[in-house]
C-alpha cells in the first residue's frame, strides 16, 4: 500500500468519525428538546396539609349518677375472649369507685376440656350471685346450655352487655333481618349466645369516605332514638365498627354515606342496639383508655354502666326447672326480661 492510499483511508475514517459524533450530538439536542417535567400530584387528599390526621376532641370522665347498692358485675374471660383486663380498665375503675364489685368469670374446670355440664354449672353458679354480665368477643362457642343460662339470667332482670367488632360476625344476621351482610362461614362464636336475645353481629367493617373523623374508618355515629342509653349523646366515635342488627331498638347509627367493607353498599347502619335487658355494641375499642373520653364516648359508656347496675336481678337457680325461663307462669321467650328505671323495654 503506497502513501496515497494510506492518506485516502485516513481521510475516510476521519469523515466517518466526524459524522458519528455529529449524529450523537444532534440526537441529544432533539431528546432534550422533547423532554417534559415530572407530573405533580395536585389532588387535595395528597397535599401535606391534608395528610396529618386531626386530633380527636377529648374530655370528660365516666360516671354513674343513679343511686345503686353494691352490684356485682361479671366479665366473661372463659371463652378465649379477645379482650384484656387493661382494655376495660376505665369501665372497671368506674364501677369499683361507685361501690360495685367486678368479677372475672374464668372457668376453673378446664375450659373447653371440661364437660359441657361442668362449664354450665360453673357459669350458673357465677351468675346466680351477679347483677350484670359483660361478654366481649368470645373466640370459643357457648354451649347451648351456657347460652340458655345467660338468657335465664336476663329473664330474671339481670343486665347483659355484648361488645364485638368485625371479627365477631356470623351467619345469624342473614336469618334475623334478611340478607344485610355477607355470610363468610364464620363459626358463630358470638352468635352462639347473642342469638338468644334477637341480636346478630355482621361480618366486615364499616367505613366512610365522606363523613369521618381523623380517617375513613373513624366514624362519628349518632343516636337512632332518644332513650336513656343515648341521653346526652351527640356523637360517639367508633373505629371500623361492625353492623349490629336486633329485633329490638337500634341505639346508634352511622351516617348515610357509610359503606360496608364486603358489599360496598352505602347506608345508615346500626352499630349499637338494645333488646330488653341486653345491649350490643359493634366496636371493641370505644371503652379503652385510649378512646373512652373521645367525643361523647364517656357519656354513652356512663349510660351503659347505669343500665347494667340498675336492674333488680333475682336469678335463682339458673339452668334448672326453677329458673325464670322455665317458669310455666313466666316468659319462655329468650331475652324478654323487663327493664326498669325508664330504659327501653320497660313495662
Amino acid at each position: 500500500m503506497n502513501g496515497d492510499e494510506i492518506r485516502s483511508r485516513l481521510v475516510v475514517f476521519a469523515v466517518v468519525v466526524l459524522l458519528a459524533v455529529t449524529a450523537v450530538a444532534a440526537a441529544g439536542v432533539i431528546t432534550n428538546q422533547g423532554s417534559t417535567e415530572k407530573p405533580t400530584v395536585d389532588q387535595v387528599q395528597f397535599q401535606p396539609e391534608n395528610v396529618d390526621a386531626p386530633e380527636l376532641e377529648r374530655g370528660g370522665e365516666i360516671s354513674i349518677d343513679v343511686p345503686t347498692g353494691t352490684e356485682t358485675v361479671v366479665i366473661d374471660t372463659a371463652h378465649a375472649n379477645d379482650v384484656s383486663k387493661d382494655d376495660l380498665q376505665p369501665v372497671v375503675s368506674t364501677l369499683v369507685a361507685d361501690g360495685n364489685t367486678v368479677e372475672y368469670f374464668d372457668s376453673e374446670s378446664g375450659g373447653l376440656s371440661a364437660s359441657p355440664e361442668e362449664r354450665e354449672n360453673e357459669l350458673a353458679e357465677t351468675l346466680e350471685d351477679a347483677d350484670a354480665y359483660i361478654v366481649v368477643e368470645p373466640n370459643d362457642r357457648y354451649t347451648p346450655g351456657e347460652a340458655e343460662i345467660v338468657s335465664d339470667f336476663a329473664d330474671a332482670d339481670g343486665r347483659v352487655l355484648f361488645v364485638g367488632g368485625p371479627d365477631a360476625g356470623g351467619g345469624a344476621l342473614l336469618g334475623l333481618l334478611g340478607p344485610m351482610g355477607t355470610d363468610t362461614g364464620d363459626d358463630g362464636e358470638f352468635e352462639s349466645v347473642t342469638s338468644q336475645f334477637g341480636i346478630a353481629y355482621d361480618t366486615g367493617y364499616l367505613y366512610d369516605m365522606q363523613d369521618y373523623e381523623n380517617n375513613y374508618q373513624t366514624l362519628a355515629v349518632t343516636p337512632a332514638a332518644e332513650t336513656d342509653l343515648t341521653d346526652g349523646v351527640d356523637h360517639v366515635v367508633f373505629d371500623g365498627p361492625t353492623q349490629v342488627a336486633t329485633a329490638g331498638q337500634p341505639l346508634l347509627t352511622t351516617s348515610p354515606t357509610a359503606e360496608h367493607s364486603e358489599s360496598r353498599e352505602t347506608g345508615e347502619y346500626p352499630v349499637a342496639a338494645q333488646n330488653d335487658n341486653a345491649v350490643a355494641v359493634g366496636d371493641t375499642g370505644f371503652m379503652t383508655s385510649e378512646n373512652y373520653n373521645v367525643a361523647d364516648n364517656e357519656v354513652f359508656i356512663s349510660n351503659i354502666l347505669e343500665f347494667l347496675v340498675s336492674g333488680n336481678a333475682t336469678p335463682g337457680n339458673l339452668g334448672t326447672a326453677d329458673s325464670p325461663a322455665h317458669d310455666p307462669g313466666g316468659s319462655n321467650v329468650a331475652g324478654s326480661g323487663h327493664a326498669e328505671d325508664g330504659f327501653p323495654g320497660a313495662g
